[in-house]
């Protein structure tokens, strides 16, 4: 298994700064902040993706609101069998995960692959997930689950003509347990609904 991460810009788009419904019927477009130095956050209108690349195949993206050792833990727990080799970068988050055999390349020492140790399926993966996003023409931060979620479940099945896709989604759509769910908003906010899309196959 394979992890890298990456920020995105996502602000306020569609939510008016102060609150309030515009006479157009919708919210106001809000401007992203001015890219702060550092880390990507949440709050800096950058947050995090973290992808989980099984070399059997199968991901799982996660847009998180910052990229701390807590954060990276449990998302590891969610989309990584315990035990599993793990392959990343060495950004320290990474190294301070527990549960699994981890090695891991050193970038700022131009180390990019060490034998199978790399993580090069996850970088490739970014290169396709940016310009699917970048075609959206600014996002919502709240919003960047669902649209991560969604490619996530397009590269998942990309084997499967459209209308097997559909016929997944529709699938899901009815199950009276999704259908609960749906009533509550969960559905409307990701697509995290597919259980096997979270779990990646090591």
């Amino acid at each position: 298994m394979e992890a890298d991460d990456l920020y995105h810009t996502a602000g306020q788009k569609g939510q008016a700064k102060q609150g309030g419904i515009k006479p157009l019927g919708r919210h106001a477009r809000g401007r992203r902040k001015k890219r702060e130095p550092g880390r990507g956050h949440d709050e800096k209108d950058r947050p995090a993706i973290i992808a989980w690349v099984s070399r059997q195949g199968a991901v799982v993206i996660q847009a998180t609101k910052d990229f701390t050792v807590k954060t990276v833990q449990k998302a590891a727990d969610i989309a990584v069998h315990a035990g599993s080799r793990l392959y990343t970068d060495s950004a320290s988050s990474y190294r301070a995960v527990q549960g699994y055999v981890h090695e891991f390349v050193n970038h700022t020492q131009k180390e990019y692959a060490r034998g199978d140790v790399h993580d090069n399926r996850a970088e490739c993966l970014f290169s396709l997930l940016k310009p699917y996003l970048r075609v959206f023409r600014g996002l919502s931060k709240i919003n960047l689950p669902g649209y991560v979620n969604f490619f996530q479940f397009l590269w998942n099945f990309r084997y499967q003509n459209a209308f097997e896709q559909a016929e997944l989604i529709l699938w899901a759509a009815l199950d009276p347990a999704i259908a609960r769910r749906a009533r509550r908003g969960e559905v409307v906010r990701s697509l995290d609904h597919f259980d096997l899309l979270q779990t990646a196959i090591n």
